[in-house]
């Protein structure tokens, strides 16, 4: 068990291209956000990648702008807005992808980003594993984390992929233990 407060500790002696799976508390979920896109990347040359799978982008953008985290250097990837949405409510800061069901679309928008953002580091975020647990078999789901986890270690990325502890299946469990080098359960 991690607290909230030694979280930052333990990403940044992580080496770069370590995929981490995160079991977050409810409780400690919005304060993990901010820790990765603000505490996280202050003072290095590091961008955000966060892929959002459960809550819209624009959600997570408001909080960081009450906040007044800077979003320059975060970049979001929705799976969730197009498909509650459709069309309307659209931010020119964020890229879009149709369904959390389109994994391949998923992984195609990070590596887009990742190099229409060059920085000497990333670390991309999916949030969560739990939604796309949800919406995909879980065979295709191991799959894709294998995929995805393998080729942004090509890039020297960062992968921390959150997991809602409250909502966490076994199986889901499994998968993460097989594509991810640490896990930390963190707690409020």
């Amino acid at each position: 068990m991690v607290s909230k407060d030694e979280l930052k500790d333990k990403l940044e002696a992580l080496e770069e291209g370590t995929a981490v799976a995160l079991k977050v508390d409810v409780d400690a979920y919005f304060e993990v956000i901010t820790t990765i896109t603000d505490e996280l990347i202050r003072g290095k040359d590091m961008n955000v990648i966060y892929t959002t799978t459960t809550i819209p982008a624009t959600s997570i953008i408001g909080v960081l702008d009450a906040l007044e985290i800077p979003r320059d250097r975060v970049h979001f990837v929705d799976a969730m807005s197009y498909m509650t949405m459709g069309g309307s409510g659209r931010s020119s800061d964020v890229t879009y992808v149709e369904s959390p069901t389109m994994l391949e679309n998923i992984m195609l928008k990070i590596e887009y980003l990742l190099r229409k953002h060059p920085a000497e580091t990333h670390t991309v975020v999916l949030d969560s594993i739990n939604s796309l647990a949800i919406h995909n078999d879980m065979k295709i789901l191991a799959e894709f984390l294998h995929i995805m986890v393998s080729n942004l270690r090509s890039y020297n990325c960062f992968t921390l992929i959150m997991a809602v502890a409250e909502q966490q299946a076994e199986d889901v469990d499994n998968v993460l233990a097989m594509v991810c080098d640490e896990f930390m359960a963190v707690t409020s």
